[in-house]
């Protein structure tokens, strides 16, 4: 994917603010509105742009030709990007920071930073090389597994109750509104697409050590070991990243502490602005002479 492949229309999205774009994407059974908080703690510093995920929202389940995968995802909205018309903050959550890490490994010089929260790349569990990775692997799988039977039994309410409690734990499904136990029924196909098109992902987690912006992941403390783990082993690799941990929060994080995880993005990209400021600046030699 390069920047002359990309065409200007994308999903449907919402923007707020003026000034440095972020491109903020969503995590599976969400939508754009999942960045609200975020949006509002920027106070209009910075331009959110929050698209709805193919499956998700007012977009489509994936409008493009082809099958559906992280590759196609990325490059379709990655043209929101274009349409910015200048490289971009970019942020994931989840599914989102597996479509974001896809963004930032093809499109480098759109991307001014990176920020990844517990991203969705579960294969780089499946090929590792330690045991306990790999067990880790089979946890997600099995949850896979367990979402498609119920839709292909026809109980979609069983299957995104365990998606539900799986991610937020045990009792979550119970505790959510009828509205909302409504909303997320209906997304129940997309999760299932979302976990297929991850699963197909075959990059190596070495190729994480190209990723050159400056990065910053982070995790909930008290998130399924799995998502902990990735996150971990990307921080280990990519050569710019910092990991931040958010006590007593879970694999969602951006929605339950937001007041926790939102200074620590904002906080993220104001520090890269100013270390490319700084980078900027001639370089002048001064000498004691001078100075006196």
């Amino acid at each position: 994917m390069t920047a002359s492949e990309i065409k200007p229309a994308g999903p449907n999205y919402w923007t707020s603010g003026t000034g440095t774009p972020v491109l903020a994407l969503h995590s599976s059974g969400s939508t754009g509105l999942q960045w609200k908080n975020l949006s509002d703690h920027f106070q209009g510093r910075y331009r959110m742009i929050a698209p709805d995920l193919p499956g998700y929202g007012a977009t489509p389940a994936w409008p493009g030709s082809g099958p559906a995968s992280v590759e196609n995802e990325a490059r379709y909205v990655a043209r929101l990007i274009k349409a910015a018309g200048e490289p971009v903050h970019l942020v994931g959550h989840s599914w989102g920071g597996a479509v974001a890490i896809k963004i930032a490994m093809a499109l480098p010089e759109w991307v001014r930073s990176l920020t990844l929260i517990e991203p969705a790349v579960f294969h780089l569990l499946r090929d590792a090389q330690c045991p306990a990775d790999r067990a880790l692997f089979a946890d997600i799988a099995a949850l896979a597994g367990v979402v498609s039977a119920a839709a292909a039994d026809g109980h979609p309410e069983a299957g995104m109750a365990r998606f539900i409690d799986f991610w937020n734990g045990e009792g979550s499904w119970a505790n959510t509104s009828p509205r909302l136990r409504t909303a997320l029924r209906a997304q129940l196909g997309q999760v299932i697409n979302n976990f297929a098109a991850g699963f197909g992902e075959t990059w190596a987690l070495e190729a994480a050590a190209e990723i050159a912006c400056p990065t910053l992941t982070i995790l909930g403390m008290e998130s399924v070991r799995l998502a902990q783990r990735v996150t971990e082993m990307l921080a280990e690799t990519i050569p710019s990243a910092r990991l931040a941990m958010v006590p007593g929060a879970g694999h969602m994080a951006p929605l339950t502490d937001p007041h926790i995880v939102d200074p620590l993005i904002s906080g993220h990209l104001r520090l890269t602005e100013r270390q490319a400021q700084v980078q900027a600046r001639p370089f002048e030699i001064h000498s004691f002479e001078q100075a006196a």
